[in-house]
């Protein structure tokens, strides 16, 4: 990989390591003070606006990213358009949902419920991350993400030691996210201005933004709702507490996909540029290194997870212990799985995602309703492993002639690393 790359992908991983610090120490010490009830609300509060995120950014993040990687200045007034509608967006589905909460759950759900709208707010309207990582200046979103999530656990320790009431983590949730953007957004106007195009060009950017993005927002909405099954199906089957067990082994699971999705956002810089044959090969490439990451993580996981659990969280969350196994191997395979995604988006296959994706939730339905009253926890552990087997796998492999496949067996070969 080219220098610019790895350097890149280094400042990415680095503002991880202050997040898995936070997650490690922080948040395991939070949970452990507030107990699973508590923590299983934050969780899905933090679920229900993962979801309208999702839909308001509208899949722009990989739209913006490769036009900003092929012509920065198009990219940038591409980006004022994207911002206004993120926000006409947002607002347009919180509301209900906030309404939905007010009326039919208690008065801590919408306490967090509302910090996670705000959060939402400053996620959506943060156009620059994406500017910076097509620069493959991540440098900078390091030291704003950083920043804030400092001062996100300093808040939420201080409250976790004083005992003070679950409800002012609330301001733990909106500064993890306001503090970055007020970074990276007064970086980002010293070199730089973001003036919306001509009445035309901003028709016809909103036009190209819904043509490209419709499928990619669908497609992303529903990954996010097939993440965050197996929450809503343990809410409904289980209890708050039997969410914040699992949420506790996912988040130590997925606590290190930050390494692979690093690497695979520097490298996509440069395979959006190359033609077909050559970006298969580099595809191919780093899909070989980010397997290679994640069996190691993979084999560390399954030596000390349970012992981790244990000791990060405490008594009260042994029961998770046996999940984190599981969980990090369904990491594996979805660290895998966005390099063959983001592989599609480059060769146009913005309609077969969709397809796909609509699929594979409905698959997920089906999985998890079955598995979760059969089996508890451990049922929806193995409903997402079986769904990230299957997204990785056969549900790929009916793009444009297997060139999916083609790409993972060219990662077995070792002529591909030359």
């Amino acid at each position: 990989m080219k220098h610019s790359v790895v350097s890149n992908a280094a400042w990415m991983m680095s503002e991880k390591v202050v997040s898995v610090f936070g997650v490690i120490f922080v948040t395991s010490y939070v949970a452990k003070s507030f107990g699973p009830s508590v923590f299983g609300q934050i969780a899905f509060s933090a679920s229900i606006f993962s979801i309208v995120q999702t839909i308001a950014i509208f899949g722009t993040e990989t739209i913006l990213f490769k036009s900003i990687s092929k012509n920065t200045a198009k990219g940038i007034r591409l980006m004022a358009v994207a911002k206004q509608l993120r926000m006409a967006l947002l607002l347009l589905m919180s509301l209900p949902v906030l309404a939905w909460v007010w009326l039919m759950m208690r008065e801590n759900f919408l306490v967090f419920a509302v910090a996670s709208f705000l959060s939402a707010i400053f996620v959506t309207q943060d156009i620059f991350s994406v500017y910076n990582n097509a620069r493959l200046e991540s440098r900078m979103n390091t030291v704003a993400n950083a920043t804030g999530m400092i001062i996100s656990f300093a808040i939420s320790f201080a409250i976790a030691w004083f005992k003070l009431s679950p409800l002012l983590l609330s301001l733990s949730i909106v500064a993890v996210t306001l503090v970055p953007y007020l970074i990276k957004r007064a970086t980002f106007y010293q070199e730089n201005s973001l003036s919306p195009p001509s009445k035309r060009k901003h028709r016809s950017y909103l036009r190209y933004l819904f043509h490209a993005g419709l499928p990619l927002a669908i497609s992303s909405v529903f990954i996010s709702i097939q993440v965050k099954l197996a929450q809503f199906f343990l809410v409904g089957v289980g209890s708050a507490h039997e969410l914040g067990l699992f949420t506790a082994a996912n988040t130590l699971a997925a606590s290190w996909i930050f390494i692979p999705v690093a690497i695979i956002t520097s490298c996509f810089s440069e395979i959006f540029r190359e033609r077909a044959d050559v970006a298969l090969k580099l595809a191919g490439r780093l899909n070989g290194y980010v397997a290679a990451v994640s069996l190691l993580i993979l084999a560390v996981i399954a030596v000390f997870g349970e012992k981790l659990v244990s000791m990060l969280y405490g008594h009260d969350y042994i029961a998770a212990g046996n999940l984190v196994t599981l969980l990090s191997l369904a990491t594996c395979f979805s660290a895998m799985g966005t390099v063959a995604y983001r592989y599609m988006v480059k060769e146009g296959g913005f309609n077969y995602l969709l397809v796909k994706i609509v699929l594979l939730v409905a698959l997920s339905v089906v999985t998890n309703w079955f598995f979760i009253r059969t089996w508890g926890l451990s049922g929806a552990a193995w409903s997402v492993l079986a769904t990230e087997v299957l997204s990785l796998t056969l549900m790929n492999y009916f793009f444009k002639n297997g060139v999916i496949l083609k790409m993972q067996l060219s990662s077995l070969n070792y002529k591909t690393y030359k």
